[in-house]
């Protein structure tokens, strides 16, 4: 019974993640993952890397008073990631694989390495941590296939929509439910480095194949959190004098929290799953509040200092070696060279940018609710301290006017809420025009492409030699991009947005400068 409801928890918890991850916006649904507004991880490695304290983050703590409670049933019943690797399991791995307990440590050096990062205000942890690895995962990998297969089967529906029958009733059906997302009708999502996220979490699904759970038992550092929080949960583990040590519990564990001696827990790896009991053959197992400790004795955690210190040296190692990259700094100047990417173009909201890429986990949440699909992990741009935080790519998408929709969904407020009003005033860039490639401006043809699109009327025509010109108005651009995506030059467009100007956090200032 206790095993039907965990699973019965787990299918609802899951269904509940990805509900909310491909919703966003495709149903004029605007809301912060609740997943990853109680992930303790982020919270603590968040605030320590901002110096700030997060109020969004705050109900984090639930989930450690449920571990000094409970144990780690969140990994057991609630977290999304463990219910994939559950289902996927299920899926594709029915044979017995040797126990690996050798190297669960190791999430306890991550989890240390990850806190000195935070502590020398550097974020790492959207690395490792699984909520934000998961739902990156979905928004950038998963996503656009999805779009693409329901696409294509509500055009197959809509072609059989006006025949007779059950193929005709189900392709009206089909046809009715899918156009209520609106993300089917939008055009084609697709996000850059696709295929390495999708290698990372292929991985991740992979190392079930050496053992069940292979990433909670060994490498999740949310895990080791929680661990650490339950040495001594008033929920524990029983085993009574009937047991006759047959070794089922043992080899059934999908923690591998039991160890040889079946009278043992190791209750900083068991995610209270419950399994162990109704295998029992004597039902000398159980679980139960504040249990005897003469039946119920327990293995405590083996951490030498020696190891734990080398995992805090690699993190500091990290750290040092990022802050000290000179791409990283955002116009930042060394030997009075400007290092930052003119394309480092950030949402508008969005925290200055040393904040922001301290604060910014890298969930993709951003990403997915984009309208236009313009917002797409960085790479180059922002240096390696900036790796995969958003970046709006104009020739793919610009930020469309009526949108406010990053700033709804960002958990951690790296990207503040805003309004349609003040989104006039947030300028995350300033669109400058080539004249040597433009065809009003070098060819002497008519062209006002980047006038039309402009939301904002930021571009101005001016006659020159009698033919209409396009010239930028710095004190109406905002930087949106939609001038450079709807410039007929290819591959290069005549008119591109650079960061220059950027007060994306500010009410932007009156100016009459104006530029060609």
């Amino acid at each position: 019974m206790t095993k039907t409801l965990r699973r019965i928890s787990q299918i609802l918890f899951l269904g509940l993640f990805l509900y909310i991850v491909f919703s966003a916006t495709s149903r004029g649904l605007a809301i912060r993952n609740p997943f990853m507004k109680i992930d303790p991880l982020v919270a603590i490695a968040t605030m320590l890397a901002t110096r700030t304290m997060i109020h969004a983050l705050f109900a984090s703590v639930i989930i450690l008073v449920s571990a000094l409670l409970l144990g780690r049933v969140f990994c057991g019943w609630i977290c999304p990631m463990g219910s994939v690797l559950d289902l996927s399991d299920k899926l594709f791995y029915r044979k017995p694989r040797r126990k690996d307990v050798q190297y669960r440590n190791l999430k306890f050096f991550i989890l240390a390495g990850l806190i000195v990062t935070a502590l020398f205000s550097m974020q790492a942890v959207y690395m490792l941590d699984p909520l934000s690895l998961l739902t990156r995962s979905i928004v950038l990998v998963f996503v656009a296939p999805v779009q693409m297969l329901l696409r294509t089967l509500k055009d197959l529906a809509d072609a059989h929509a006006g025949g007779s029958g059950i193929l005709a009733s189900t392709s009206y059906f089909l046809s009715f439910k899918l156009g209520a997302w609106n993300f089917v009708a939008a055009d084609q999502m697709f996000f850059r480095e696709s295929l390495v996220f999708f290698a990372v979490f292929a991985v991740i699904i992979g190392l079930n194949s050496i053992s069940r759970r292979f990433w909670c038992r060994n490498l999740c550092p949310l895990g080791a959190l929680l661990g650490l929080f339950s040495r001594v949960p008033l929920l524990k583990r029983a085993v009574s004098t009937e047991c006759i040590e047959c070794g089922k519990c043992t080899r059934n564990c999908k923690m591998a929290a039991i160890p040889a001696n079946p009278h043992l827990t190791r209750s900083v790896e068991c995610i209270e799953c419950f399994n162990c009991v109704p295998i029992c053959p004597t039902s000398a197992e159980s679980f139960r509040i504040r249990p005897k400790p003469e039946i119920r004795p327990e293995t405590n955690i083996d951490l030498s200092r020696r190891q734990l210190l080398q995992g805090a040296a690699m993190g500091l190692a990290f750290a040092a070696l990022v802050k000290v990259d000179p791409t990283n700094k955002y116009s930042r100047q060394v030997a009075n060279v400007k290092l930052s990417s003119p394309a480092l173009i950030r949402p508008p909201g969005s925290l200055p940018e040393t904040a922001f890429i301290n604060q910014c986990v890298r969930c993709g949440a951003c990403m997915k609710a984009c309208p236009s699909n313009g917002l797409q992990p960085a790479l180059e741009e922002a240096g390696v301290e900036g790796l995969w935080t958003p970046v709006l790519v104009p020739k793919i998408g610009p930020c469309v006017q009526k949108c406010n929709a990053c700033g709804s969904v960002c958990p951690t407020d790296a990207i503040r809420r805003f309004t349609f009003e003040e989104k006039s005033s947030l300028q995350i860039g300033i669109a400058m025009i080539d004249r040597s490639h433009c065809l009003a401006w070098g060819e002497q043809q008519e062209c006002l492409t980047c006038n039309e699109y402009c939301s904002y009327q930021a571009v101005e025509v001016k006659k020159v030699n009698g033919v209409g010109v396009p010239v930028i108005d710095k004190a109406k651009c905002v930087g949106c991009g939609a001038c450079e995506n709807a410039c007929p030059i290819q591959p290069v467009a005549a008119i591109r947005v650079f960061s220059m100007g950027d007060k994306r956090n500010e009410h932007g200032q009156d100016s009459s400068v104006k530029y060609y």
